[in-house]
């Protein structure tokens, strides 16, 4: 028989194992380390940048074009800038900036680094009007009009709070990532795999981050370092995420040459900027984005369909539904930078209100996803409460529909009351046009939640499965006089019935301590006896499932306790396997065999003590 089959404590600890000179292993650590303290110096480095460049601005609301004799003249100053409060005026011919002469010939470019400075801080320029002898101006380096911090600044949020508040995303970002990693280096098995796991996510989370993404852009030693490791943090989580999640085995020879292409491509980039999409046109770079991550989804689909587990199944639904997530985001936060982009060039469009909100759209839909990504394969990794997706899934379809929903009644109806209110009063208050506006969607939210709820669950309604009958019927066959063994079977049969498992097994307390199998599905799978360490049974003993390890082939051990005080503890053990279906075992379930433990161990206790009277007499 294969003892290790159901012996949840009778595998070998590696913690226990001789130190083997695994070489992959080695150098994986290395790498780990070296990933992990590259990460720490490129942050370091990447948010003082971040808030310096956020905070850099230069003279607005002109434009100028070289001559072909390299004077530079000013085309276009809009009104109303600092440009044309200063006296700037179309045709003039910059000569000197911040006292120092602009040189024959200089490009737009270098003449933009040298007037950008610190937001709101003066810079002078010297321009001659025709023949006129030059004059020197202070020209207030401001943001862009119509832009959303300009907006913003009339709502009191002030230019230091918007950058501050990007640096705080990208940190939490990054803490989430790291904070899962850790998690996986000290919760989760020595395997290549998760040694692999944890270098993708650091570096797939430190590349999500603004900072990082904006240093990459520099042409300083440091920002090619920066523009290496988002690459390969990139190519890393692509490999990870779309071939090898979650047992780290390759399912198709196809997916490992899409694989060696993309790390191909990264090593281009690590020496060709070309070849960098953030260097690419913007539709062409959101092509190559959605192409990869229909790949990834493509191989996670035919690993779910043709040789994944039951408890792989839950795993992929994981990051199924975390990748759902992040391109759902991503989709919100392009539309909102979109809009955005419109917004700064019709300055007079929109209210600060609208460009807060759009704001927050732009920053929250590409980071918060990003970081709920590393929570759900955290989760999955782990194997911690797999069978609660589908309820996941479940609420978040609700939720997400329920929030689209909403958002577009808001939309529309904002549209409406503010066409209305202008027409009526004339002028009135942003603020309280968004405040009658929200009404309309809190007076919604309840009955829409139940329409869209019925939808879902019309489509995908998590499974709820009760054991009352079966307690009602057990402690009927215990009034029936029925032997403790007829009690298993009942028990056994019942529960793989009621759930679809693939196999189930019994065991009760023998004279000397031991847990000896009484029924089981599969005999030939079973051991002699099922050997419980010392944390399991206390578990067990109060009243909780326990999990045993992937390689025993079970889903849960479901204690059966009596509470009595004559006799209080386990007086069996019920072992279930997988479900044949491939779904998992959601939270009511869990909550249903706890009190079918509790009930059916009440009846067995009574048929054993029963038992052991009828031998006495």
């Amino acid at each position: 028989m294969a003892d290790n089959t159901l012996a949840p404590d009778q595998s070998v600890s590696t913690d226990d194992a001789p130190p083997r000179r695994d070489v992959k292993r080695m150098l994986l650590t290395v790498l780990r380390a070296g990933i992990l303290i590259v990460t720490g110096v490129l942050i370091i480095v990447a948010i003082p940048y971040f808030y310096n460049t956020m905070h850099t601005a230069g003279v607005v609301g002109v434009k100028v074009r070289i001559d072909k004799s390299g004077d530079a003249i000013f085309t276009s100053v809009v009104s109303g800038t600092p440009a044309a409060q200063a006296g700037i005026l179309v045709s003039d011919v910059l000569t000197a900036i911040n006292g120092q002469a602009v040189p024959s010939g200089a490009s737009i470019a270098q003449l933009a680094e040298q007037v950008s400075g610190w937001v709101y801080t003066s810079v002078t320029v010297t321009v001659r009007t025709g023949t006129l002898p030059p004059r020197t101006v202070a020209v207030l380096r401001t943001p862009e009009p119509g832009s959303v911090t300009a907006r913003l600044a009339t709502l009191g949020i002030g230019f230091d709070f918007i950058v501050d508040f990007m640096i705080f995303m990208d940190c939490l970002v990054l803490v989430v990532y790291l904070a899962v990693a850790s998690i996986l280096i000290l919760r989760g098995r020595n395997t290549p795999l998760l040694y692999f796991a944890v270098i993708a996510l650091v570096t797939f989370g430190a590349s999500a981050t603004n900072s990082l993404q904006l240093l990459a852009h520099d042409v300083s030693p440091l920002g090619w370092i920066a523009a290496v490791y988002v690459a390969t943090g990139f190519a890393a989580s692509f490999t990870f995420l779309g071939f090898l999640y979650p047992d780290g085995k390759w399912v198709t020879r196809r997916g490992r040459i899409l694989v060696a292409i993309v790390w191909i491509w990264t090593v281009v980039q690590w020496v060709w900027p070309a070849a960098r999409p953030a260097n690419w046109d913007y539709l062409i770079f959101i092509f190559v984005y959605v192409v990869m991550i229909i790949v990834m989804f493509n191989a996670q689909v035919h690993r779910y369909r043709q040789v994944a587990t039951p408890t792989q199944r839950q795993q992929i639904k994981w990051f199924v539904l975390a990748m759902a997530t992040v391109v759902a985001g991503y989709v919100l936060s392009q539309i909102a930078t979109v809009v955005i982009i419109i917004m700064s060039l019709l300055p007079a469009w929109a209210s600060p209100v609208t460009a807060l909100i759009l704001w927050q759209v732009g920053v929250l839909g590409y980071q918060v996803p990003y970081a709920l990504l590393a929570v759900a394969i955290g989760v999955a990794l782990l194997r911690y409460r797999l069978w609660d997706i589908d309820v996941v899934i479940n609420q978040s379809l609700v939720y997400s529909a329920l929030t689209a929903s909403l958002a577009v009644v808001f939309a529309v109806v904002l549209a409406l009351v503010n066409s209305f209110v202008n027409q009526t009063v004339g002028s009135a208050s942003p603020l309280l046009v968004v405040a009658i506006t929200t009404a309309f969607p809190v007076a919604l939210f309840n009955p829409l939640k139940g329409r869209i709820q019925k939808l879902v669950d019309g489509r995908l309604k998590p499974e709820e499965v009760g054991f009352t009958e079966l307690c009602a019927l057990l402690a009927l066959e215990v009034q029936a006089l029925l032997p403790a063994r007829e009690l298993f079977i009942t028990l056994a049969r019942a529960v793989a019935g009621q759930l679809d498992l693939t196999s189930v097994a019994a065991y009760a307390f023998a004279t000397d301590g031991r847990l000896i199998p009484m029924v089981s599905s599969d005999i030939n799978l079973l051991p002699p006896e099922l050997t419980l360490s010392e944390k399991t049974r206390e578990e067990l003993e109060n009243g909780d499932l326990a999990t045993p390890p992937e390689e025993s082939g079970l889903a849960y051990l479901v204690p059966l306790t009596t509470i009595s005080v004559y006799a209080p503890g386990l007086c069996g053990v019920l072992a279930l396997g997988p479900r044949k279906n491939g779904k998992g075992f959601t939270t009511p379930m869990e909550n249903g065999l706890r009190v079918l433990g509790r009930e059916a161990g009440k009846s067995l206790y009574v048929a054993q003590r029963r038992e052991s009277a009828e031998k006495i007499t």
